[in-house]
């Protein structure tokens, strides 16, 4: 199964990251990224930007990521997810994740040719 990512839209997708069935406690968490190819986002708050996590309201080990707005061409995607806090500098990676990239699902689509009579 792949989490989608509808361009031009405000979906998330909420992932609970765990290690051995345990959510993982992402307080100490100072970065996450997710790589699309060569395309790398990253968020260093947790409280604001693409990536989300360790908020009122959101399980243990959750993070959400609002991708509708970013530059990833469409298409599908094995994602990492690297995590980085004070005992894991160099980041510890999760995943990958199956994401498939939808263009805008509202844009005009071509109009048909006609067909020879």
């Amino acid at each position: 199964m792949s989490e989608i990512v509808y361009l031009g839209h405000d979906n998330t997708i909420d992932l609970q990251l765990k290690a051995d069935g345990v959510a993982q406690d992402l307080s100490a968490v100072t970065k996450i990224t997710a790589t699309f190819g060569t395309l790398r986002i990253s968020s260093t708050n947790k409280a604001a930007g693409v990536i989300t996590w360790d908020q009122a309201g959101y399980s243990t080990g959750e993070i959400r990521m609002a991708l509708g707005d970013e530059l990833i061409p469409a298409g599908g995607y094995g994602v990492p997810i690297v995590v980085y806090d004070p005992s894991n500098t160099d980041g510890a990676v999760w995943g990958p994740i199956n994401v498939l990239v939808e263009s805008d699902v509202e844009a005009p689509s071509p109009s048909p040719s006609p067909s020879p009579s």
